[in-house]
C-alpha cells in the first residue's frame, strides 16, 4: 500500500486532504505515469470517507491533468501524464486574476529569450541552423502573400525551436506559455505587414549570430527583436485601449 493513502483523514477540508496525499504521491514519483489507484472500495476504507467525498477528490485531480478516470470492467483512477497544455491551463487560471499586461509579458520576455539566444549560439547544430533559416524562408514567402495569420504561427515557431536548443525543461516549459500569451496577443492585436518585416530582419540578424556561434551578438539581437516587438505591440495595445491580456481572449 502506498504511503499517505492508507490512514484516515484528518487534517484540511476532507475533499482537499484527499487532493493534496495523492498528488504528492504523483509528483514524488510514487504513483507512475499509466499507474492505477486502489479501488474505489479500498480507497475509501483506507482513508475512513464516503464515495461521494472521494469521487469529488478524484474529479478536482482529473481536472488538474494528474488523473484520467477510465468507466468500464477495467476502468478506474490512472495517473495521467501531465501535458503541455494542462501545464499552461495551471498558469493561466493562477494568473487570470492578476492583471497581466503587455509589459509583463516583454518583461519576462527580455530576461529569459536573450538568454535562450546565448545558449543556443553555444550549442547549436547545423541541422538546427538549416531548420531556423527555412523558417525565415517561409517567412519571406508568407510575408509575400500578406498571410499575417500563418506569418504570427512562424514567428512564434522560431522562438520556440531556440528556446529548445538549450534543452533545460524548466526554461522551455516557462518559454511554451510565455509564446501562448504572446501568440494570443498577436491574434488579438494584429500586427500588419510591416511589423513582420521588422521581425524577420530582426530574426536575420539572430540567425547570423548563432550561425557564428557567437553568444553575446546572439543575446543581444534576441533582446532587440523582444523588446522592439514588445513596443509596437503596445502601441497597438494602447491606440486600441486594451489594457490587460484578459482583454485578448
Amino acid at each position: 500500500m502506498l504511503r499517505n493513502l492508507d490512514s484516515p483523514v484528518r487534517k484540511r477540508k476532507v475533499p482537499q486532504e484527499i487532493v493534496y496525499r495523492i498528488r504528492e504521491q504523483i509528483l514524488s514519483g510514487a504513483l507512475a505515469r499509466g499507474s492505477k489507484l486502489p479501488s474505489e472500495q479500498e480507497l475509501t476504507e483506507n482513508l475512513n470517507v464516503s464515495r461521494q467525498t472521494l469521487r469529488e477528490a478524484l474529479r478536482v485531480l482529473e481536472m488538474q491533468g494528474l488523473l484520467e478516470i477510465r468507466a468500464g470492467i477495467s476502468g478506474g483512477a490512472f495517473v495521467a501524464e501531465v501535458n503541455e497544455e494542462t501545464a499552461h491551463m495551471g498558469l493561466i487560471n493562477f494568473l487570470h486574476s492578476k492583471d497581466l499586461t503587455l509589459a509583463h509579458l516583454t518583461e519576462v520576455r527580455e530576461i529569459i529569450e536573450p538568454h535562450f539566444a546565448y545558449r543556443a549560439a553555444q550549442c547549436i547544430t547545423e541541422e538546427q541552423i538549416a531548420e531556423l533559416e527555412e523558417l525565415q524562408n517561409r517567412a519571406k514567402k508568407e510575408i509575400a502573400k500578406k498571410k499575417s495569420s500563418a506569418l504570427r504561427e512562424i514567428e512564434i515557431s522560431f522562438h520556440a525551436k531556440i528556446a529548445c536548443i538549450g534543452g533545460n525543461p524548466i526554461l522551455i516549459l516557462i518559454s511554451d506559455f510565455v509564446e501562448y500569451l504572446l501568440r494570443k496577443a498577436k491574434q488579438a492585436l494584429q500586427p500588419d505587414e510591416v511589423f513582420s518585416a521588422a521581425v524577420i530582419e530582426a530574426h536575420d540578424h539572430i540567425v547570423a549570430a548563432l550561425k557564428a556561434h557567437d553568444s553575446e551578438a546572439a543575446a543581444k539581437a534576441m533582446a532587440f527583436d523582444v523588446k522592439a516587438v514588445g513596443n509596437a505591440l503596445q502601441k497597438i495595445a494602447d491606440d486600441n485601449q486594451r489594457l490587460t491580456l484578459r482583454e485578448f481572449n
